[in-house]
């Protein structure tokens, strides 16, 4: 479990951070909400052998693109769910994730910020659904997640949109500032993976939680400021 200690953390230069950039798994969640999603659905029989079958394959033929994009590309399970129903799973299941399995430290962390007049924005790969209702719970101001096609009413198993995940949650998230008009070294980003560093790295400071290897070694030599737990996996 993370360190649950919580002190006020502020930009390099004191202020109040303008806007925080805060990942989910791993981050804000002690687990993978998309994981625990796709169990879900298997548990509960929404989600096929077939479609369970077909959605494994997927990584079977597309190693490059597991490579390029990470694991969390591949939305092929969802094509033998409806929208209705994957909705309305997704809810419950955040709602016992917001009671559950939230870091102590980083809802901490955010809700003083948000008091203190700081913008708070979700940035996940997972799910738009389970991330929606998170926010939610958070009373977050944005949230940008994966958000999968729906074709004729059934989902396509592709996105609609970027996909914010590594290098493309640093594209989405200077277009934001831009679009705000603040200044990126007016922003804290919050995050626990060596994926997260682009967004970390651009932003006038960063906090890693609970990191991977990687992230917890670029921390400490860019003395960000680390809170010490263990890291979650997505497989």
């Amino acid at each position: 479990m993370c360190n649950e200690g919580y002190t006020q953390t502020r930009m390099n230069s004191g202020a109040v951070p303008l806007m925080c950039f805060v990942d989910l798994d791993g981050t804000l969640l002690s687990v993978s909400s998309e994981k625990l999603f796709l169990k879900r659905l298997l548990k509960k029989r929404i989600l096929s052998l077939h479609g369970l079958l077909r959605f494994l394959l997927s990584y079977v033929l597309h190693p490059l693109r597991t490579l390029r994009e990470g694991k969390g590309w591949n939305r092929t399970y969802l094509m033998d769910v409806s929208p209705e129903i994957a909705e309305a799973e997704a809810r419950k299941l955040s709602e016992e994730l917001a009671l559950k399995r939230l870091r102590g430290w980083t809802a901490s962390f955010i809700r003083e910020l948000s008091e203190a007049g700081s913008k708070i924005v979700i940035l996940s790969a997972s799910l738009e659904y389970i991330a929606g209702f998170i926010a939610e719970e958070l009373s977050a101001d944005l949230v940008l997640a994966s958000i999968p096609e729906i074709i004729n009413g059934r989902f396509s198993g592709n996105l609609t949109e970027l996909r914010p995940w590594g290098r493309n949650k640093a594209i989405l998230v200077k277009q934001i500032c831009e679009k705000e008009g603040i200044n990126l070294e007016n922003c804290i980003a919050v995050g626990d993976s060596w994926s997260d560093r682009f967004v970390m790295k651009q932003c006038g400071s960063a906090i890693a939680v609970c990191p991977d290897g990687k992230l917890r070694k670029l921390a400490e030599s860019r003395g960000w400021k680390i809170i010490k737990g263990s890291h979650i996996r997505w497989a």
